[in-house]
């Protein structure tokens, strides 16, 4: 993969791109406005008759424990759906775009939104079955030192051979879940030195885009719009110029 090439295509590109993170960013930001008038509206009464009773020198009645104990996990169930949601709508819609994009086709907002719409339920379940991958394999954790490395080097690999190429394989070629998910292990399997090195550079752009987080607010929105799509566009395509020619399908 000529890496000088792909970062060229990109510049030369990068309102394209940009659009792409700013789908993302846009359902992100949709998703945390619901969330918290969602939570205002389940929790907020029973927050104010707590604080009314604080400052009337009232104790708190069961009721009123019991009340803001179901309001804050009502909050926290709806919280997590509406992630999930978010989370499916934004991978779809990033993924996608980018399919869309070495395709030759247009990419923009809509393009976003057509294939987040689309994708969004099969972008949830992946996340789902990874997320269970992690839970088990952060296990090693519990080995002093030596599973905090492995766990540092393992968690960006398995991101990209569990969770990027999967998500393509899914959109672009088509696959059910089960044989994406599968295929990353194959990948994982057959390629470990190039899936090892694929997670060092993903720790790499990561050590990157903290730097630029350090500048309030424009870091944040700079990384929002123009990190995450960078990131999905170089490993999509060294998906497609190192890791598909060693595998058939």
């Amino acid at each position: 993969m000529n890496v000088g090439q792909l970062f060229q295509r990109y510049f030369n590109d990068w309102q394209k791109f940009a659009l792409v993170g700013l789908g993302a960013l846009l359902v992100q930001l949709a998703v945390g406005a619901i969330a918290t008038i969602v939570g205002f509206i389940m929790a907020g009464p029973a927050i104010i008759s707590m604080i009314r009773m604080d400052y009337l020198g009232l104790d708190y009645g069961p009721g009123q424990v019991l009340g803001f104990m179901g309001a804050m996990g009502g909050f926290v169930i709806v919280a997590v759906i509406a992630g999930l949601v978010g989370m499916g709508l934004a991978n779809g819609g990033m993924v996608g775009s980018m399919v869309a994009y070495r395709r030759g086709e247009d990419v923009g907002l809509g393009t976003f939104w057509s294939y987040a719409t689309r994708h969004f339920g099969k972008m949830i379940g992946l996340a789902l079955i990874y997320s269970v991958i992690m839970l088990v394999t952060a296990l090693v954790n519990i080995i002093p030192v030596f599973g905090q490395i492995v766990f540092l080097l393992w968690a960006p690999t398995s991101f990209i051979t569990l969770g990027i190429y999967p998500a393509y394989l899914i959109i672009n070629d088509g696959y059910s879940i089960g044989s994406a998910i599968g295929k990353g292990f194959e990948i994982l399997k057959s390629q470990f030195g190039a899936s090892l090195l694929g997670g060092v550079i993903l720790l790499l752009f990561v050590a990157a885009f903290f730097l630029v987080s350090m500048v309030p607010i424009i870091g944040s929105l700079a990384i929002a719009i123009f990190g995450q799509p960078l990131v999905l566009f170089f490993f999509v395509e060294r998906f497609e110029s190192e890791v598909r020619p060693q595998f058939v399908g």
